[in-house]
């Protein structure tokens, strides 16, 4: 037996280094109330924040331009929930208002009734229901979809309601033939009442809440400026990080015990100086490789983007593929084709008969192509595949086109079918 002793580097995750990590993945506004924390716990780190000025124009910043703090807002629809409460107690009184008001509570946000309700009875949740038809929209309170449709064409024919309650499902299917037997109707009489089926709404109504308001502000913000692609990084938001001038007068006249703790904290917010700027250097360099590559896509959208990886943009600025997973994980990217995630720039090579192609624009590609296909004779995904390689060179499995297919949420050609 024979000992052996062998020297071996090895890297320590130090608490430093692991808030370095977290502080790179961190978007804007993650950012923002991390850089308070840090105010909060440290005494020697002043903020200052941001002027309306510089929130509005930006900080000078070098190695890229500065575009105004923009904000994106959606705003939800609005709640029809207090309309209908209100609506009740001026039509309803009683046991009738009592109904009403607990079917309101209970209805989801598409104006649906759960199937039972321990506080009334069946009967009480039937009558309900068609008391809401008085006040609310037409199928306001049903419990199925196909109650919601009938509710909606009481007064229509009988033939449109023999096929909401028979059949939804072999319409659903596309099975036009049995449909047609069951209902013993011509193609032109079915085609007719799928007609007036599409004019019914199979959601009555949208009860989100009032002023419910989502603001996305982008981390990146990538732009035309003389006719060539540039990019910010939109941190005009971001208050300054700066050293407490208070402590760092007072601290030579501390006890040593003092000292100690002050020299601590001036270690901790060096350290703070240092990661946010290798943070924002990082993000400079990632961005300046993706614009490079993804020119196309930037200036003319999903169908252009082309073949690239993690790894590529980590071999090109010498950085681990990790680190460039982290900077853009979670980033939200205003382009001049629309926002996305930092993570929708990145795809996967698809290679063809003439070139590399992307995942993303074969998903555009295949998306197209079913689009413009003959309703009535949707195309099977073996010929989807051979008209990629046909038109694009590309050369596809059918099984890989049914994957692709499915990650866009679109039905198999039987499903597609249309009179």
């Amino acid at each position: 037996m024979f000992l052996k002793q062998q020297q071996q580097q090895k890297m320590m995750m130090t608490p430093h280094l692991q808030q370095s990590i977290e502080l790179l993945q961190y978007t804007t506004h993650e950012l923002e109330q991390f850089l308070y924390e840090q105010q909060l716990n440290n005494p020697l780190i002043d903020l200052q924040s941001s002027t309306f000025q510089e929130r509005m124009f930006g900080k000078p910043h070098h190695s890229v331009f500065n575009l105004s703090n923009e904000l994106y807002s959606k705003i939800a629809e609005p709640s029809q929930r207090d309309e209908l409460v209100q609506l009740a107690t001026l039509t309803f009184v009683g046991v009738e208002l009592h109904i009403v008001q607990v079917l309101i509570a209970n209805l989801d946000n598409k104006g649906y009734s759960p199937a039972q309700l321990p506080t009334i009875s069946k009967e009480q949740h039937n009558y309900g229901i068609q008391l809401l038809q008085q006040i609310g929209p037409a199928g306001i309170g049903a419990r199925t979809l196909q109650e919601c449709l009938l509710l909606q064409c009481e007064e229509r024919n009988d033939n449109l309601q023999q096929l909401i309650q028979k059949g939804l499902i072999l319409l659903a299917e596309r099975k036009f033939t049995e449909l047609m037997k069951l209902l013993q109707i011509s193609k032109e009489q079915l085609s007719s009442l799928v007609d007036q089926l599409l004019e019914l709404n199979p959601i009555p109504c949208v009860l989100s809440s009032l002023n419910d308001i989502e603001y996305v502000t982008p981390d990146i913000i990538v732009f035309i400026e003389n006719g060539e692609l540039q990019f910010s990084i939109n941190d005009h938001s971001l208050p300054s990080v700066q050293l407490h001038n208070h402590y760092q007068s007072l601290a030579p006249s501390l006890p040593k015990s003092e000292q100690s703790y002050v020299k601590q904290q001036f270690k901790h917010y060096e350290w703070l100086i240092h990661s946010l700027q290798q943070r924002r250097q990082t993000i400079i360099r990632i961005m300046a490789v993706v614009l490079q590559h993804q020119r196309q896509f930037f200036l003319q959208g999903l169908s252009y983007i082309k073949p690239l990886t993690l790894k590529d943009v980590a071999t090109q600025i010498d950085m681990h593929e990790s680190t460039v997973s982290r900077a853009i994980r979670n980033k939200t990217i205003q382009t001049p084709v629309g926002t996305y995630l930092g993570k929708d720039l990145f795809s996967s090579k698809i290679e063809s008969t003439q070139a590399a192609h992307s995942q993303t624009s074969i998903l555009e590609l295949i998306k197209k192509i079913i689009t413009s296909e003959d309703k009535q004779k949707p195309l099977s995904d073996q010929k989807i595949a051979a008209s990629l390689a046909k038109f694009y060179q590309i050369q596809i499995a059918r099984r890989t086109i049914s994957k692709y297919r499915e990650e866009l949420g679109i039905p198999a050609a039987s499903k597609r079918k249309e009179l």
